[in-house]
């Protein structure tokens, strides 16, 4: 299970890391349209979209890894089991908004998908395609708060606790 677990957030870090290159395509494609006097329509509008679908697509790799922001000020004072029923109290309220958000997201973009909606631009983009990535982001990040909060009632160390050590140590 786990290793089917790497390969869905190297997946999604994969998927991340094209939407960052298309940024950086459509702003550079943007700019030396400019330049030639040619107009690219609608680049910051699919940059924009990249950038939504990216972020969201990073998140559940970004919590695997320890490296995405989580305040301990609490947590940091505390010790073996109280530390533990904190963390899982924490994990399990946020595996259940990162599942709310989750669905809302879907279910947007099943409704998107459905009515037609599209970008008011001159591309007219199809507005169920960024939001299908934001969902299926936002599934990856809840799945790995599901699977650190199995880890830490089973007793082990959750995959972001090396990334953060790692970062404390620095």
């Amino acid at each position: 299970m786990r290793r089917l677990l790497d390969y869905l957030f190297k997946f999604s870090a994969g998927l991340a890391a094209f939407f960052l290159i298309a940024i950086a395509l459509l702003i550079l494609a943007q700019s030396i349209g400019r330049v030639l006097g040619i107009a690219v329509h609608d680049a910051n509008e699919m940059a924009g979209f990249a950038l939504a679908a990216g972020t969201f697509l990073a998140l559940g790799p970004a919590f695997r890894a320890g490296t995405h922001i989580r305040v301990q000020i609490v947590l940091s004072h505390l010790t073996g089991g109280v530390r533990r029923v904190m963390e899982t109290i924490t994990l399990c309220a946020a595996s259940f908004l990162g599942g709310y958000f989750a669905w809302w997201v879907s279910v947007l973009a099943e409704e998107s998908y459905s009515y037609g909606d599209t970008s008011p631009g001159v591309l007219a983009f199809p507005l169920w395609i960024p939001q299908a990535a934001m969902a299926f982001g936002l599934i990856v990040f809840t799945i790995a708060m599901i699977e650190a909060l199995v880890d830490t009632v089973c007793g082990r160390a959750p995959a972001f606790a090396r990334g953060e050590a790692v970062e404390l140590n620095e």
